[in-house]
């Protein structure tokens, strides 16, 4: 008895055993499938990538990439604001009220979101030099460009580049999604203040001006990416994207609480 009763124990731990190997073969294997493994064009030291506590610094979502998964992808980061080539295939303007009244609506099927914080991403800011140029020789130099003449000296710039990470869309469903506007992804962002209760930090962002703005979508089997800044603040806590009924995993990081108080004020 107490030999048939070992055996018994003996194959439901080897039992056990596998299925736990089958689980956590499944988890990794999802973990490659939801973040491809994203490598900049540019040679950017990543040690040196700046932090930013201002939730507005990059204020559109702008797509990085969008098409088929891909274990790894090579792309230049781009913030192109109103129209961009990459979705030259996934703009959608016909019947215009359909398109308009699922994007309003915004339930999704079989969408994913993946945010994978171990990546650095660069995000890339471009500002003009003041000290090499007062506002007055900007904007003459604006205006001989706005007329076609040509300038002696270009404008000089300064970039300045910020530590980020991919937020990547997955569209497992048989039927495109429409998850944006212009080069504009309507990602919310969220976050747990100190009484454990999740707060919008904001909504999707928008354009001051809709004119010419038109609707993109995902399409089955396809990925959509951009890439998000690291934030710096005051309080560390948990977050969240929000894609409509459509939630992320939640991530770790820090955020001012003033942006929590607002938040809440609303």
């Amino acid at each position: 008895m107490f030999v048939i009763s070992y055996i018994r124990q003996t194959i439901i731990m080897k039992y056990f055993i596998s299925l736990v190997l089958l689980c956590f073969s499944i988890a990794l294997f999802s973990q490659e499938l939801y973040n491809p493994k994203y490598i900049s064009s540019k040679a950017t030291p990543t040690d040196s990538l700046k932090n930013t506590d201002d939730i507005n610094l990059f204020y559109l979502k702008p797509i990085q990439y969008i098409g088929k998964f891909q274990k790894e992808i090579v792309l230049e980061y781009t913030d192109s604001n109103r129209y961009s080539k990459i979705l030259e295939n996934n703009y959608r303007s016909k019947n215009f009220k359909d398109l308009n009244k699922e994007f309003m609506t915004r339930k999704y099927e079989n969408i994913i979101i993946s945010v994978d914080t171990s990546q650095k991403t660069p995000l890339e800011k471009i500002d003009i030099d003041t000290l090499k140029i007062s506002s007055e020789e900007y904007n003459a130099k604006m205006d001989s460009l706005y007329y076609g003449k040509q300038i002696t000296h270009p404008i000089p710039y300064i970039k300045t580049y910020y530590s980020g990470f991919p937020v990547t869309i997955h569209n497992f469903g048989n039927k495109e999604s429409i998850i944006g506007f212009g080069n504009n992804v309507v990602l919310e962002l969220e976050a747990l203040d100190k009484e454990n209760k999740w707060q919008k930090i904001y909504p999707y962002r928008y354009y001051s001006c809709g004119t010419g703005i038109q609707f993109f979508v995902l399409k089955p089997n396809e990925i959509a990416t951009v890439f998000e800044p690291r934030l710096s603040g005051d309080f560390h806590t948990w977050f969240r994207y929000r894609l409509g009924n459509i939630i992320s995993n939640e991530f770790e990081g820090n955020i001012n609480y003033n942006y929590l108080i607002h938040s809440q004020a609303h």
